[in-house]
């Protein structure tokens, strides 16, 4: 599994949501990196569009890597480190999700 290229797709997802959030919200153009803040007081979209952003990657994976996953999970929501705070983190996520088969949907 190529983690460079899910985080590729990943931020061009993002991009999508972020611009869309700046028209909605009315704030300041922000640029999709592997690094930006996904969740808590500085996070870059709203808990909202997040939850969208997560839906469109699980959507994405499907449709581009045949991979069907739930990446909102109680071994997800339980970590110490939210998978959630960036698209490298939630990348690197994907990618573990990939190698321990017992975290995919049937």
């Amino acid at each position: 599994m190529d983690k460079q290229a899910i985080v590729a797709d990943m931020l061009e997802l993002l991009q999508g949501t972020l611009d869309s959030h700046m028209l909605e919200e009315g704030g300041e153009a922000v640029r999709a990196t592997p690094e930006l803040t996904l969740i808590g007081e500085t996070a870059a979209v709203s808990s909202m569009a997040l939850v969208s952003y997560i839906a469109d990657v699980e959507s994405m994976l499907a449709e581009k890597y045949d991979l069907t996953l739930t990446l909102v999970s109680e071994r997800a929501l339980s970590r110490k480190k939210s998978p959630f705070r960036s698209v490298d983190a939630l990348a690197e996520y994907v990618v573990e999700l990939v190698e321990n088969p017992a975290e995919i949907s049937a």
